[in-house]
Formats: structure tokens, C-alpha cells, sequence
């Protein structure tokens, strides 16, 4: 075990001002940099790609709509990346960069921040988007966020900050309303959806410029066959996946950065010695490497967990380590763990584990954590267990991104290295 970081909902108090969390940022500028800069600087690949009019994603995981904005998988972060826009976002050196602000200024010591819309922003049926629209329904501990006119989003915080707040680019912050038809809420991004089979396995999206974007999911599929179909871009942790694509000519696999790291959650430190853990994987590992946005919660007002007094009345608990069941790699080091300290690893299903996780009644929980979060108190409250616990750091994994280069071929239209950009998390974003 590399670190223990006791979690005790009894020490969190106060508000969050500032996550503790938060990217890299130089100063706050008065003005945002050029897109292109950050473009360039975070382009997964070298040299430049044609410019096609179709592009083809592949993707190996579960999307559900109903999860927007927040993703849930690997997939739905890679779609709704695409899809829906907060005011700003990070490039991979974690500098600032347009969202629906265009630009912003800063005063009062920092406190007050006033971003200005893109003068052409819209949602996808073509209505305005307003600074009403950033701000309904969104809120934090240590902020505010308040409409100046119909372009002008004031944001005041708790305490100054020399640089753009990160949470502005917590995608529970991107900017949506209901769809009439109740399917895909309504973005502001500039692919929207305009059709999803379930027959077919896609979700397409289009711009106004008549490029295509095709989401083409695996589910029951192998992702060699989606690579041998001529998709564009897959992202991916399967080893057996990366090393087909290492024998194809006509793809890249290029490194994205290392954005989860999985955890053991548990009333109190297990008795074996827990190491060489990223070795018993079947995915690109390293040991856990510090520091952690869930170590430093004291600025937070956590609720005390509900399940606590529960937990500590329990006669006995199960020598059972649960892990959800889809994960490969929890499952991997639950298997691990329980064969160190003579225990049961047991898969549950991703709802199942959920609620196994809210009630704290196991000896022990594996699952994966953001390593980059850009609100820690948000994050903290939806991701962590809600009862006192001790969570210790496992390993970190990242993906791949397996790319095509140059032209594409069977309906997927030449999504070369340049045109992919990579986020401060490790999101993939279609370059304009």
C-alpha cells in the first residue's frame, strides 16, 4: 500500500473556495490565449492530417444520455467532451482556454471574475445563448455565479484566486436544456446530435458545416473488428487492442495522460502488505503517485455519512473485497487484495456496487478515481464513500489513443493524429 488517507466527515467543515485539486495555470490574463496555441501545444501527434468531412470514433463502453453533463465511463467523457461546453475548459498544460467565454478579466484581488460569451454562441436549435443560461441551476460551496446583461457571467468566490477558478470547467457546469423530445439534452458545442440507433450502435453528430461526427460503439464487439472497419480514433486500456494496432501501418498509438488511479476503500488498513499491485493488472500501471485531491478536503462541508453508525454496529463484516464487475482492473486487484489477506473478491454489477459502497458493510471496495477533478468538494460528495473511511491509493492507469493516420477508409474519413487535442484530464477533443 503506497498512502492511507483517512476520510473523517467529522474533520471536513467550512466552505470550498478553491479547489486544492486544480490544474496547473499561469496568472490569470486578461485576455484568453489564441485556440490555436493551445492547439498546438497539446496535439496528439506531429505534422498535419487532411480535413474531412467525416470522422468515426470508436467506443468501448456504455453511453446513456440521461448522464449528461457529468460522464460516467470513458466513453461518455469522450462524447460529451464533444458535445456540451462550460465556460472554459484546460488544455494538457492546464492553461485556460475559450469555452463559451471568449474572454474574461479579473478584479477585486482576484474574488470577482467577469467572462464574456461568444458573441455567436448558440444552442443547437439555433436559440441565443444568454448569461441566464450559464448560470440557471448551477451552484458550489465558495462561489457564485450571477448574469451582468445578456453576454456577462460574474463570478464571485469566498476567496481570490490568482487564475482562472478550475471548477469553471467542471462539466457539471456545461450548459444544457431539456430536448422537447426528451432525448439528447439541447448543448451549446458545435457538433450536435441529430440521430442515435440502436440497431446500428452510433450516435451521429453534425455542425452547421456539414461535417459529420460518427460515434460507433463496441458493445458485444470485439474493437479490433471497429479498427479493421476504418474508424478514426479509439481510445483504449486493453492491451490486446493496443497491441493489434501496433502491428497496423495505418495507425498511431500515442500516450494520453494518467487519469485514474484506483483505490481500496475500507473501514480500517488491511493486515497484508499490499504491494507490487500494478504488476497484477492487465493494463498500462504504475504505482499511485501522489498528491491527491481527496487528501486535502478540510476547506470542504462534507455531510457526515448517514451509513456510519450502521457500519459501526455491524457484528461482523464479510472478508469479501467487492469491485464493479465491468472494470477489469478492479477486478484484477481485488483479486489480488483477497488473495494477500485471505479473503473473497466479489464482482457486482456497477449499480449493485454502488449501493454496496453507500452501505459500508464489506471489509473492503476497489474502484477508480479521477486523478484530475476540477471541483474536489463536488467530487468528493459524488465519489467517495459516505462514511468514515481510510482510502489507499492502488495504481494509476491511463489509456491510449489509437489514431489513424492520414486518410481514413471505410467511412471514416481521414481523423489524422493533428486533429486530435488532449485536455488537462486526459479528455480527447476533435480539433476545430
Amino acid at each position: 500500500m503506497t498512502r492511507q488517507a483517512p476520510l473523517l466527515a467529522a474533520l471536513l467543515a467550512a466552505a470550498c473556495a478553491r479547489p486544492s485539486g486544480a490544474p496547473p495555470a499561469p496568472p490569470a490574463p486578461a485576455a484568453p490565449p489564441a485556440p490555436a496555441a493551445g492547439a498546438a501545444a497539446c496535439r496528439l501527434g506531429e505534422g498535419s492530417a487532411p480535413r474531412a468531412p467525416t470522422v468515426t470514433v470508436a467506443l468501448t463502453d456504455s453511453v446513456d444520455p440521461a448522464h449528461v453533463p457529468v460522464p460516467r465511463t470513458d466513453a461518455e467523457r469522450l462524447v460529451f467532451g464533444q458535445l456540451y461546453e462550460t465556460l472554459v475548459r484546460f488544455d494538457c498544460g492546464g492553461h485556460p482556454v475559450p469555452g463559451l467565454a471568449e474572454s474574461w478579466t479579473s478584479s477585486e484581488g482576484g474574488r470577482r471574475w467577469t467572462f464574456t460569451l461568444r458573441s455567436e454562441a448558440h444552442f443547437w436549435d439555433g436559440a441565443p445563448v444568454s448569461a441566464r443560461d450559464v448560470v440557471v441551476g448551477k451552484s458550489g460551496a465558495g462561489f457564485t455565479l450571477s448574469p451582468a446583461g445578456e453576454r456577462a457571467v460574474i463570478v464571485l468566490l469566498a476567496r481570490g484566486s490568482d487564475s482562472v477558478p478550475a471548477f469553471l470547467a467542471d462539466p457539471a457546469l456545461a450548459v444544457t436544456k431539456p430536448a422537447p423530445d426528451r432525448g439528447w439534452p439541447i448543448g451549446t458545442g458545435r457538433w450536435w446530435v441529430t440521430g442515435a440507433t440502436a440497431t446500428e450502435q452510433e450516435i451521429r453528430a453534425h455542425t452547421t458545416g456539414g461535417d459529420t461526427l460518427i460515434f460507433r460503439l463496441a458493445t458485444g464487439r470485439d474493437p479490433r473488428d471497429l479498427l479493421d472497419a476504418g474508424v478514426d480514433l479509439l481510445v483504449t486500456r486493453d492491451r490486446a487492442v493496443l497491441d493489434y494496432a501496433a502491428t497496423q501501418a495505418s495507425f498511431a498509438t500515442l500516450e494520453l495522460p494518467w487519469d485514474r488511479t484506483y483505490v481500496l476503500a475500507a473501514p480500517e488498513a488491511p493486515a497484508a502488505r499490499l504491494d507490487g499491485l500494478d504488476q497484477a493488472v492487465r493494463a498500462e500501471a504504475r504505482r499511485a503517485e501522489g498528491p491527491f485531491w481527496w487528501e486535502r478536503l478540510e476547506a470542504c462541508a462534507l455531510p457526515p455519512g448517514a451509513a456510519a453508525a450502521d457500519s459501526a454496529a455491524a457484528p461482523a463484516r464479510p472478508k469479501r473485497t467487492v469491485f464493479p464487475r465491468p472494470d477489469p482492473v478492479a477486478r484484477d486487484l481485488a483479486g489480488r487484495i483477497a488473495a494477500l489477506t485471505h479473503g473473497v473478491a466479489a464482482g457486482q454489477s456497477p449499480a449493485a456496487f454502488g449501493r454496496a459502497l453507500a452501505a459500508g458493510t464489506e471489509a473492503g471496495y476497489v474502484f477508480a478515481l479521477p486523478r484530475q477533478v476540477a471541483d474536489p468538494c463536488r467530487a468528493a460528495r459524488d465519489l467517495l464513500p459516505p462514511w468514515p473511511s481510510m482510502v489507499a491509493p492502488l495504481v494509476d492507469t491511463r489509456a491510449r489513443a489509437v489514431v489513424r493516420r492520414g486518410g481514413g477508409r471505410g467511412g471514416g474519413g481521414g481523423g489524422g493524429a493533428s486533429r486530435w487535442v488532449v485536455d488537462w484530464d486526459g479528455t480527447v477533443r476533435l480539433a476545430p
